[in-house]
């Protein structure tokens, strides 16, 4: 092999060996940041050319995580997933939805009481690579303007060996997460709360503009 055959063969591999590292680690560049084609001055337009390519090609992202990486799964049976939510925050939700699926309404959680809703059905797809994003609206309760909020987060593994229910955790710090279960899991928080509706007597706080979007429909 030449010694310019050889060059541009390293500088493949090394190109390709950096591209792949940044994919392992879900980086997420924007688009404006600098190619990583252009800090290769021995590199041929050819070469910068295929690496830009392969640049535009990686996996998308939602908040920096990395979408559709696999091997996990969604079941290869998703419909009749009971939707379950787990409400602990400050007050309580009369309404929210998976993916445009109603769920129902939830109680504040308690030590007692864990989890509201039981609706039918999450619309989640079968076998898709995980993780992927899915959208949860909510509205809570209370007297004059109770505005919408959407949030989209991730669906995550493990996945069970048989999927029966959807569950949606909303947290006091306003995030949210969800999961597949067998069957309805314990709460993952345990607090005491003033009444159905109310975590406290008073002083309640409502951080779900914190992740989220809220507003009137």
């Amino acid at each position: 092999m030449s010694k310019a055959a050889l060059s541009k063969f390293w500088i493949a591999r090394f190109a390709i060996a950096i591209l792949a590292g940044c994919l392992l680690m879900a980086c997420e560049k924007s688009s404006d940041a600098a190619s990583i084609a252009e800090s290769m001055p021995n590199a041929t337009e050819a070469q910068r050319e295929m690496i830009r390519r392969m640049e535009q090609t990686a996996p998308p992202t939602l908040n920096g995580v990395q979408l559709y990486t696999g091997p996990e799964r969604t079941p290869t049976t998703t419909k009749g997933l009971t939707i379950v939510g787990y409400n602990y925050t400050d007050t309580a939700i009369t309404n929210f939805s998976v993916g445009g699926a109603g769920g129902g309404n939830i109680e504040v959680s308690s030590r007692s009481y864990s989890y509201g809703g039981g609706a039918c059905c999450a619309p989640i797809p079968q076998e898709k690579p995980l993780p992927i994003p899915v959208e949860i609206k909510w509205q809570r309760d209370g007297i004059g303007e109770r505005p919408w909020c959407k949030q989209t987060v991730l669906l995550t593994g493990p996945m069970p060996k048989e999927a029966n229910y959807f569950e949606v955790h909303f947290y006091q710090d306003g995030t949210i997460q969800v999961a597949i279960t067998d069957y309805p899991s314990r709460p993952r928080v345990l607090m005491d709360r003033y009444s159905p509706a109310l975590r406290k007597a008073s002083g309640n706080v409502n951080n779900d503009t914190q992740h989220a979007r809220c507003g009137n429909e």
